[in-house]
């Protein structure tokens, strides 16, 4: 292996891009940095990151921050779903790591209209690892950040149910700007969330004031989306689980299996979850149960 590849390979080792003091190079290093730069192998970018040709921007703006990307893209790098198209994107740093950090329109000049974020509590990772940031302080921030509640409950159930953090380890990270708001979003998270669709709902329901307990167990069916004043089952059905004659014959023998019990089951479509229909739905059967006119 030759200098140059060496060198190209210890970049492509931190996600393409890093800056080039953490590489601890000697001179001859640095010359031949220089000269892959200049042969268009590296780009240069601020603050001495270097960065491979079609290395992802988020890393790269992380890089030229010292930071970790935070909010929607690190929600998205671990896998929790998206409520909607990548937003700008957001970058944590640590506490005190420039002169002027405390002043963020005054001091940061980004690249892209990149946000920066400020986290007492960040700890930056090895340049190998990747830059995002971890799991209860991305979600902290995210919940203080976007103004629409749904995309960061969204990640937040995600995360919850997948036992990647706690509720507890999140809301001792909701200190300052924001964070009553925060913690309130946060008290609608739910672990027994199975999916993005079944936090929509939630969510719709919670705003109608609809009394209702979700991902609950129910002997000799199992679990259910949500049950409603204890008697109204509500299934929403994402059509890729849905879509197979084994499924479908199942949830007719689980509906069937219901109304032996009791429950009366109404199920919901991704479509009329999303277009908002569920609400005025449930509301016009649980009128019809007591026999009133909903509001």
């Amino acid at each position: 292996m030759t200098q140059d590849d060496d060198i190209l390979a210890r970049i492509r080792s931190c996600h393409g891009a890093v800056r080039l003091l953490e590489l601890q190079l000697d001179r001859t290093e640095r010359r031949h940095v220089d000269r892959l730069v200049g042969a268009g192998e590296l780009i240069a970018y601020p603050r001495g990151v270097v960065g491979l040709l079609g290395a992802e921007r988020h890393v790269v703006l992380a890089r030229i921050h010292g930071g970790v990307i935070t909010c929607q893209h690190a929600a998205y790098y671990y896998g929790y779903p998206q409520s909607s198209s990548w937003s700008v994107v957001h970058i944590a740093i640590p506490h005190g790591r420039y002169p002027h950090a405390g002043d963020l329109g005054g001091y940061f000049y980004p690249r892209t209209r990149e946000v920066v974020h400020i986290e007492r509590s960040l700890e930056l990772p090895a340049p190998t690892a990747y830059p995002a940031a971890p799991v209860p302080l991305m979600l902290a921030r995210f919940l203080r950040c976007d103004n629409r509640p749904e995309g960061p409950l969204m990640a937040c159930d995600a995360a919850l149910h997948q036992s990647h953090t706690t509720a507890a380890a999140i809301a001792a990270l909701l200190r300052g700007p924001g964070s009553r708001q925060a913690r309130d979003r946060l008290s609608l998270a739910s672990a027994r969330a199975r999916s993005p669709l079944e936090t929509k709902a939630r969510l719709q329901f919670h705003d109608a004031g609809i009394n209702f307990a979700d991902g609950v167990q129910i002997p000799g069916v199992g679990e259910v989306d949500f049950v409603i004043e204890g008697w109204l089952v509500v299934e929403v059905d994402g059509y890729s689980y849905h879509n197979d004659d084994y499924q479908f014959a199942a949830d007719r023998w689980r509906d069937r299996e219901l109304f032996k019990q009791g429950y009366r089951v109404a199920r919901f479509t991704r479509q009329e979850v999303e277009n908002g229909l569920i609400v005025s739905e449930v509301k016009e059967i649980l009128a019809s149960r007591y026999n009133t006119q909903p509001t």
